[in-house]
């Protein structure tokens, strides 16, 4: 398989035409591969119709955006920028209100947030679910994720009853 370290200083006509040949042929193999073990996965899933009535027709589409790229604007994409950091701060405000964040609390700071969510008498004193290799509550995006969820659904048992 070829790998260019450098693709704005790498120059193809430096490579023999030998190790172009075996770089292209280990890529072929290994896509064939790949393409063996998904077409597996595929069929075991009953996935097959599906891929081709529905992936397969817009595969083309999607390969000629990737090859043209899309057309941006700059001005709106600052406008939603804008609003983005905008809403942000609008959050964190709100987040900073509640009684259980002091001033000096940094949501940013994984220690401050594990203290707010876990630790921290007065806290949320909410249970972890899931550790960090360290032994530490993790307040890591999937865990907090994981958090939302269960927070979630205990609300909607309570609004049920």
């Amino acid at each position: 398989m070829l790998t260019v370290d450098n693709p704005k200083t790498f120059k193809w006509s430096d490579i023999s035409l030998g190790d172009c040949a075996e770089g292209n042929a280990t890529d072929t193999y290994f896509t064939l591969k790949l393409f063996n073990l998904l077409e597996g996965l595929l069929v075991d899933l009953k996935a097959h119709d599906l891929y081709d009535k529905l992936i397969s027709p817009v595969t083309e589409v999607f390969a000629g955006m990737e090859r043209a790229g899309l057309e941006v604007s700059r001005d709106q994409l600052s406008v939603v920028g804008r609003e983005l950091k905008y809403n942000c701060i609008d959050l964190e405000d709100d987040i900073y209100e509640t009684s259980r964040l002091t001033k000096e609390d940094n949501i940013y700071s994984n220690n401050d947030l594990m203290s707010v969510l876990y630790t921290r008498e007065g806290g949320y004193e909410l249970y972890p679910p899931d550790l960090t290799k360290g032994g530490k509550p993790s307040v890591s995006a999937p865990t907090l994720k994981i958090l939302l969820e269960q927070i979630g659904k205990e609300l909607s048992k309570r609004k049920d009853v």
